[in-house]
């Protein structure tokens, strides 16, 4: 009896199968980082697409292309994994400058239309990102939105249709001089520079990226407020954002959070993760669901993204129906072998499981994995853990036979009491194993999903 019901489960078992997500999950890669950060180390499966970044407009129409800059190998690599690739044109500085009179020209503007359509159609890209930072007045506004109709309707001509997207600023400074209402269906996302909100620029250490915040002015912004601009006062909908995950912080010349800074400089995660083991004391902000740090000497702060913080932005696009997310930059998280914020957007947003959420209270004593509620289960069940440090976690959904189906967490945790749920749409009828690792230690669980 009993070795013809483990049959029965495992024949179930071997036929579970999983929802792929719709979200979009766009990396942008900068050439320059090529020498350290190759396209073998590229992780295709926590990406829909990868953004090129960067080349250049030439006021002439023509386009600046780096020297280096096209990496075939990266786009064959990327459509072997079912990944697209855009070209990015722009970025903050001498590029972006050139978009107004290029714009403004109507010669110059057609042949850049068609010089960009041809660049991605000879290279293989499927399309383009256009990141002008940024329009400054009702002329360039009227010009650019001349320019993206073009763009447009020339690369509708390709079969497939070659993708538009852009980069945009998430509050109304520069916001303003964007005619979204005119442009939005001609992209196929915008995505959200919702980062940057404090640095070097600011006279207080604040966010660098705060997925909520305070009433503007007093804050000068925050993912969720962006989101809002863009969809509730510019009328763009949700299915064409994708909110910004820096993979990068500013340490500020500051002793507290909203304390005056003298100076800031931008850092990158994997710079970041090492100062929590040589002596940094990490802090989490709730009301703004980010982290930071300060320094030994108590006069250096850290506003950063870590796993936690860039799961609370996954889950943020999950329940806003907001269409998913850029990354500024891939390769800025490689710790050792890993790369836990990247390994965290894709558990986040492209495997179809919810990520784990930190749920407050006292940090457990010991490293502990609770039985799932409900089990059996048909509908969801919560699965809660514990680690009385900050470390490494992964927690993974495995069928009988040892197959991985789903990753409900992975990548760097504060200390503390998390909450993962799992819907059973997710899993056919049967036997799973969850199994939770911290600092080389693994503890393993069945589950039971009934229809």
């Amino acid at each position: 009896m009993m070795k013809n019901f483990l049959l029965a489960i495992l024949v179930l078992v071997g036929a579970t199968q999983s929802l792929a997500s719709d979200k979009l999950v766009v990396g942008y890669y900068p050439s320059w980082n090529r020498s350290v950060y190759p396209h073998t180390a590229v992780q295709y499966q926590n990406l829909t697409h990868i953004a090129h970044a960067f080349i250049g407009p030439m006021v002439d129409g023509n386009l600046e292309v780096p020297s280096g800059f096209l990496y075939p190998e990266l786009i064959q690599t990327a459509h072997a994994n079912g990944v697209k690739v855009v070209v990015s044109l722009g970025g903050w500085g001498t590029y972006s400058d050139r978009f107004a009179p290029l714009a403004a020209d109507t010669a110059a503007r057609h042949r850049f239309v068609q010089n960009l359509k041809n660049f991605c159609v000879t290279n293989g890209y499927d399309g383009a990102d256009i990141d002008w930072e940024y329009p400054k007045n009702a002329t360039e506004r009227t010009n650019m939105r001349l320019l993206i109709s073009e763009l447009r309707q020339a690369f509708n001509t390709t079969t497939p249709a070659l993708l538009l997207a852009m980069a945009g600023p998430a509050t109304n400074w520069s916001g303003q001089w964007f005619d979204f209402s005119a442009m939005m269906n001609d992209f196929n996302w915008i995505g959200i520079m919702t980062y940057d909100f404090y640095g070097a620029w600011t006279s207080k250490a604040g966010h660098n990226s705060a997925l909520y915040g305070a009433y503007p002015p007093n804050d000068q912004g925050w993912v969720d407020y962006g989101v809002q601009y863009y969809n509730v006062t510019r009328g763009v909908p949700k299915s064409k954002l994708l909110i910004g995950i820096p993979f990068y912080g500013q340490q500020f010349n500051a002793s507290a959070l909203w304390g005056t800074s003298t100076g800031a400089t931008q850092v990158v995660y994997y710079s970041i993760a090492p100062k929590l083991q040589q002596g940094w004391t990490r802090y989490w902000d709730a009301g703004s669901q980010v982290p930071y740090m300060i320094s030994p000497t108590g006069n250096q702060l850290i506003s950063y993204d870590d796993s936690q913080s860039v799961a609370a932005k996954c889950n943020y696009v999950n329940s806003t129906d907001v269409a998913g997310a850029i990354i500024w930059a891939i390769g800025q998280d490689g710790v050792g072998a890993r790369q836990p914020l990247l390994e965290t957007v894709g558990a986040g947003l492209l495997r179809p499981t919810s990520v784990a959420q930190h749920v407050g209270g006292a940090v457990p004593e010991r490293f502990v994995l609770k039985q799932n509620y409900p089990n059996p289960f048909n509908g969801a069940t919560h699965i809660r853990y514990g680690i009385p440090e900050s470390g490494l976690v992964s927690l993974r959904v495995f069928d009988l036979l040892g197959r991985e189906v789903h990753t409900l967490a992975e990548g760097e945790h504060a200390a503390g009491e998390f909450d993962a749920t799992i819907s059973s749409e997710r899993l056919s009828s049967g036997v799973y194993i969850y199994r939770l690792t911290w600092q080389g230690r693994a503890i393993s669980k069945t589950l039971t999903v009934l229809r």
